[in-house]
């Protein structure tokens, strides 16, 4: 799943409209691979699109720190293992302001977590 943002601003604004849960049927909804919007964001390294969900899920009011930052995809890994594996700087730094936002304990939560794999970011 490639994101654009356009096309996701379309299908929120449309969610609303009929009123669904944009929280569980957008936002968190997972695709045949089981992967997110947030997931796909992070595999992309696209920083735009992540920032449209995590706006998204302060609407929402979803746990941003263990919704979108510290939730695993199927494989085991967070945004911030794939913002790392895709080398992607920006995208981890701005994962790291709102880790601090969010309280997300760095050492424990995020840096030293483990995927599936046994690897750590």
């Amino acid at each position: 799943m490639n994101l654009n943002k356009e096309i996701s601003e379309t299908l929120w604004s449309w969610g609303k409209e009929v009123q669904v849960n944009l929280k569980d049927d957008l936002l968190l909804a997972k695709e045949y691979g089981r992967k997110s919007a947030w997931d796909s964001g992070a595999m992309n390294n696209n920083k735009e699109i992540l920032v449209t969900l995590w706006v998204w899920g302060k609407e929402v009011q979803v746990n941003l720190k263990d919704n979108l930052l510290l939730a695993k995809g199927d494989d085991g890994l967070t945004a911030w293992d794939r913002a790392a594996m895709n080398r992607n700087k920006e995208v981890l730094e701005t994962q790291l302001i709102w880790g601090k936002k969010v309280q997300v304990n760095l050492k424990d939560d995020d840096l030293l977590a483990k995927g599936f794999d046994g690897q750590t970011a």
